[in-house]
C-alpha cells in the first residue's frame, strides 16, 4: 500500500491516568529507553520533572506510585526490548517488567536468537533455569547437555499464557542447534527430542506457576500428547488451570488425546473459546456446558480438519452446537472461519455484538445470504463478512443490515459483487440505517456521489472509509478500472473533520491531481488523516513529484 498522512501525537486508549506526567514518562520511556533516562538534558522533560545535578537530569521512580509505573510499562507489552531495559532501572521496575516480560513469552515470534547474538534468548533462559534432576532427564533421554543457570527469578512462575504451537517452534530451534549435528525438521528423532523437552517444561511451568489465563493448543503431530500428560502428571495443573479465560483450539491438524475430557473437569471460567466443531465433538461439547459465562466464541475449520468437500456444511444437530445454543444470551461476539453453516439459529443470540464470517478455502453460496436476510441482531455494533471465492449479494445484506442499526463498523469484501448496479441503494441504506457508524470498508459506484454526499452527511462520526469499486473482480484489467477522482473530490468538498482514514480499495484508477487537492483540504482543516491506495491501483500522473512538493505529508 502507497500512503500519505499528517502525523499528530495519539495517547493510547489503555493508559487513562489524570496527571499529564505520566504520559510524558510514557513517552520517554517509549522513545529513550530507560537505560538512558538516569541522565538527561533538561529539554526533554517539563520543569515539573526536573531535578537538577550539574545541568542534567536525575528520573527517580519514587515520583510515581505503584499503579503508575504499572500502566506505563503495560504500554510496553509488544515490546521485549524496552522491558529488558526496563528491567535495569531498578528493583521495584525489574519485578514488573519481569512479570509483564514472562507472563506470555511464546508469543514473541522471533524471540529465538543464537547465543552469539544480543537479543532475547528466552527459550534458552527457561531451559537453563529448570531444576537440576528435569536437566539430567534431557539430557539421558535426547543427549543434549544444559548447564544449569542460577537465576534470581523463577522465570516459569510468572508464565500465565500457554502456547503449544509456539513452544514447538522454540524447542524445535533450539535442538537444531545444540544438536550438534543437521536434523532436518521432518526427522523423526527431532520430533521425539522436542516431545521430551516440552512435557519436561510443561510440567514444571505448571508445577510453579500459580495460575494460567491462557491456553493455545494450535500444535502439529509430535507434541499432541506432551499438554494432557504434563496436566495428569502434576496435581497442581488442576488448580492453576482452573482459572484459564481463554481457550484456542483451532487450524489444528490432528487430535488432542483426551484433552476435551481432562479440561472439561478442570474449566469452568472460559470466556474466550475458539474451537474446532470436528475435533471430539463429546467432550467438546461438554466443556462448553461447563462454563459459567462464555463471551466469545470462536468456530475455525478447513477441509484438511474435516477431509470433506467445501460444499458439505455443519448442521445444529452437532452435539456442539446444542451446547452453544444454550450460551446463546452470554456470547456477544461470533467469529465463523471457513465454517459452512446455516445462520438462521444466530437469532438466538439476541445479544451478539459482534460478528465475523471469514472464508478463505471455498465458496460462500447465495443461501448463505439468503439466510443473514432473515436475521435480525438489534444489538450488532460490528459486521464483517470477507470472502476470497464468493460473490457477495448486496440486496441481500442490505435486508440484515436494516435491523442492525447499531453498527460502528461494517466490512464487507468479497471475490466481486453479485449485484453490482444495487450499490447505489446499498449506500442509501447505509446512510438511512446505519447512523452510527465509525468505519466502513466496502463497495461503492463510481458515480454513486449522490448517495454518498447523503452518506457522508448522515454518518457524522466516520472515522475509517475503505472504499472498493462495485464493478472490480479478480479478473477486471486495467482498462476497465473506474475512476476514484469523483468520490474523492466529493469527500474533499464534504471536509468530514472526523475522518481519520482513506483508502482506495481495488478497482480505482485515481489521478493526482485528485490526490492533491484533498490534501490541501486536509492541510487546511489542521485535521490528521491517513491516506492509502491499493498496490494495483493506477496512479494518472507524476507521484514522485508530488511525493517531493509535499515532502514530510506524502509517504
Amino acid at each position: 500500500m502507497r500512503a500519505t498522512h499528517v502525523d499528530a501525537p495519539i495517547l493510547d486508549s489503555k493508559i487513562t491516568l489524570d496527571h499529564s506526567m505520566i504520559y510524558t514518562l510514557q513517552d520517554m520511556i517509549v522513545r529513550i529507553r530507560p537505560q538512558k533516562m538516569m541522565f538527561l538534558k533538561t529539554t526533554h522533560v517539563p520543569w515539573y520533572l526536573e531535578r537538577f545535578n550539574q545541568g542534567r537530569l536525575i528520573c527517580h521512580s519514587s515520583l510515581l506510585n505503584l499503579d503508575c509505573i504499572i500502566n506505563i510499562l503495560e504500554f510496553l507489552d509488544n515490546d521485549p526490548a524496552t522491558l529488558f531495559a526496563c528491567a535495569l532501572v531498578n528493583r521495584e521496575w525489574c519485578k514488573i517488567a519481569m512479570c509483564i516480560l514472562w507472563r506470555d513469552s511464546w508469543r514473541y515470534k522471533k524471540s529465538f536468537q543464537l547465543p552469539g547474538n544480543k537479543k532475547i534468548q528466552m527459550i534458552s533462559i527457561f531451559l537453563e533455569s529448570l531444576p537440576q534432576y528435569n536437566l539430567n532427564t534431557i539430557e539421558r533421554k535426547i543427549g543434549i547437555s544444559i548447564v544449569s543457570r542460577k537465576t534470581l527469578l523463577n522465570y516459569a512462575k510468572f508464565v500465565r499464557y500457554i502456547r503449544i504451537r509456539s513452544l514447538e517452534w522454540h524447542l524445535t530451534k533450539w535442538v537444531q542447534h545444540n544438536a550438534g549435528y543437521y536434523i532436518s525438521e521432518e526427522s523423526s528423532d527431532l520430533r521425539k527430542k522436542v516431545t521430551i523437552i516440552s512435557q519436561v517444561l510443561l510440567e514444571h511451568i505448571l508445577r510453579s506457576t500459580p495460575t494460567i489465563y491462557g491456553l493455545n493448543v494450535n500444535s502439529e503431530n509430535y507434541t499432541s500428547g506432551s499438554l494432557t500428560s504434563a496436566i495428569r502428571n502434576v496435581p497442581n495443573a488442576k488448580i492453576s488451570l482452573a482459572n484459564v479465560k481463554i481457550f484456542t483450539f483451532g487450524k489444528i491438524w490432528t487430535t488432542m488425546p483426551n484433552l476435551f475430557e481432562t479440561l472439561s473437569t478442570i474449566c469452568y471460567k472460559i470466556n474466550t473459546l475458539e474451537i474446532c466443531p470436528s475435533q471430539d465433538i463429546k467432550y467438546t461439547a461438554r466443556l462448553i456446558s461447563n462454563q459459567m459465562n462464555i463471551i466469545s466464541l470462536t468456530l475455525v475449520d478447513t477441509p484438511l480438519n474435516r477431509h470433506e468437500t467445501k460444499n458439505e456444511a455443519y448442521t445444529w444437530d452437532n452435539e456442539i452446537f446444542i451446547a452453544l445454543l444454550y450460551k446463546a444470551k452470554t456470547i456477544t461476539r461470533i467469529t465463523l472461519k471457513n465454517i459452512h453453516l446455516s445462520l438462521k439459529e444466530l437469532n438466538y443470540f439476541e445479544n451478539l455484538e459482534e460478528l465475523y464470517i471469514t472464508n478463505y478455502v471455498g465458496d460462500i453460496t447465495q443461501k448463505y445470504f439468503q439466510d443473514l436476510s432473515e436475521i435480525s441482531l438489534r444489538k450488532l455494533k460490528k459486521f464483517f463478512i470477507i470472502s476470497l471465492f464468493s460473490e457477495i449479494c448486496l440486496k441481500s445484506l442490505c435486508k440484515f443490515i436494516k435491523n442492525s442499526n447499531e453498527l460502528t463498523h461494517l466490512k464487507i469484501q468479497g471475490r466481486k459483487l453479485h449485484d453490482p448496479d444495487y450499490s447505489i441503494t446499498w449506500i442509501n441504506s447505509l446512510a438511512k440505517n446505519n447512523r452510527n457508524l465509525v468505519s466502513y470498508e466496502g463497495p461503492i459506484g463510481s458515480n454513486d456521489i449522490v448517495a454518498l454526499w447523503i452518506f457522508l452527511d448522515s454518518c457524522k462520526s466516520l472515522q475509517k472509509l475503505h472504499f472498493q469499486c462495485n464493478k472490480y473482480n479478480s479478473f477486471t484489467s486495467n482498462k476497465n478500472l473506474k475512476s476514484f477522482d469523483n468520490i474523492l473530490r466529493e469527500i474533499t468538498r464534504k471536509k468530514p473533520a472526523v475522518l481519520r482514514k482513506l483508502t482506495v480499495g481495488k478497482g480505482w484508477t485515481i489521478s493526482c491531481k485528485g490526490v492533491e487537492n484533498f490534501i490541501k483540504c486536509r492541510k487546511n482543516l489542521s485535521v490528521p488523516i491517513r491516506f492509502e491506495w491499493d498496490s494495483h491501483t493506477v496512479i494518472i500522473g507524476n507521484i514522485n513529484e508530488l511525493t517531493t512538493k509535499y515532502c514530510g505529508v506524502i509517504n
